[in-house]
């Protein structure tokens, strides 16, 4: 019993002044001499063991995590490509329908433009028309050609009041569908 405590002495000395005794022989014969020894060489070699299988775990979990990340991956990259394709073709519907309204908007100023055009003719010409009647000096007018002229005063004023209707209608038109576009965002 002395000869253990001695060898587990100069052993432990050893170990502690950093020679190396971890050959395989060494290990025999040091568990041979100490069973509880033995039993924390068996308690380490059961660690190593649950520890390299749990680490072999961790990878094959991993792996397999990895591959059904990855095919998620893919399956959401498709699903959203498609879903993108339909928010497209939502979106060219309703740039089709601000399309639309441009255009209207556009035929409706043309058409506005066409009548101020037309209506600043007619009041001009029936400034002219008043002028000449009212300043007419050396103008003798019979009372025929007097009425001829009132009354072409009279047509030119009934054709100036649809058309400022017109023309304020086609604006409130007008500022109806821009304000339409606007929702169209």
């Amino acid at each position: 019993m002395k000869k253990t405590g001695v060898f587990i002495c100069v052993g432990a000395l050893a170990l502690l002044a950093g020679c190396s005794m971890s050959s395989p022989e060494e290990l025999e014969r040091l568990m041979k001499e100490d069973p509880a020894f033995k039993r924390m060489v068996a308690a380490r070699d059961q660690v190593n063991l649950q520890t390299l299988n749990i680490r072999q775990d961790l990878v094959n979990r991993k792996k397999i995590l990895d591959t059904q990340i990855e095919k998620l991956r893919n399956e959401y990259d498709a699903y959203a490509k498609i879903q993108n394709q339909k928010i497209e073709q939502l979106k060219l519907t309703v740039e089709a329908n601000r399309q639309i309204l441009g255009k209207e908007i556009e035929a409706a100023d043309q058409l506005m433009n066409a009548r101020i055009t037309e209506l600043q003719g007619y009041q001009k010409t029936l400034a002219d028309v008043k002028k000449v009647l009212r300043e007419g000096k050396g103008l003798s007018l019979s009372a025929q050609e007097k009425q001829k002229w009132e009354d072409r005063i009279l047509l030119l004023s009934e054709k100036i009041r649809p058309l400022s209707e017109e023309i304020q209608e086609l604006r409130l038109q007008i500022r109806l569908k821009k304000q339409k576009m606007g929702f169209l965002r």
